[in-house]
């Protein structure tokens, strides 16, 4: 029988521990390999408040607004956002009740249709008040900031894809 000393053990435990350790670790968020609170790319831009239309919509990001035209941009959707919210939360009622409808003993052609309408209704409403906020936005352009968009191409507003990066594809549909 060999003489295995305390040392040698301690030794193996500690080796075999982090063998473990880092692939299990790796296995818990994969994909994301960010300490907390490290930010990259258009997080840490917004963080910092240094582009001009981060937190408006994605067409304003290469016009280098002033100061004072990203708070107006800024009071527009921040004032934008109760109604927004309230919207969206009248859409997904009325998408639940339109699902558990489908599954009910209950169901008829006429309550579906009116669901189906006032759903249809609650996406026009937001793309309205989409629409008016983006005219109020463009109103605090200058005429050289309106030069620049319309002269863009029009794949040139499309919002980067994937998280936070351009040149990233999104994951294959399921």
């Amino acid at each position: 029988m060999t003489n295995i000393s305390p040392s040698h053990i301690k030794r193996f435990l500690a080796a075999a521990g982090l063998a473990l350790a880092i692939p299990l670790t790796v296995a818990a968020n994969p994909g994301d390999h960010r300490q907390p609170g490290d930010c990259s790319g258009m997080e840490a831009r917004a963080a910092l408040g240094k582009r001009g239309g981060e937190m408006g919509p994605h067409y304003l990001r290469s016009l280098n607004l002033s100061e004072a035209q990203r708070d107006k941009v800024f009071e527009i959707k921040h004032g934008q956002a109760p109604l927004m919210r309230d919207k969206a939360k009248a859409q997904q009622k009325v998408e639940d009740d339109l699902r558990k409808l489908a599954a009910a003993p209950d169901y008829s052609e006429a309550k579906a249709r009116t669901l189906g309408e006032a759903f249809g209704k609650s996406v026009a409403e937001m793309a309205l008040a989409r629409a008016k906020a983006d005219r109020q936005i463009f109103e605090i352009l200058t005429p050289e900031q309106r030069q620049q968009l319309a002269e863009r191409k029009p794949g040139d507003d499309a919002p980067p894809r994937g998280r936070g990066g351009e040149g990233r594809t999104p994951p294959p549909a399921r």
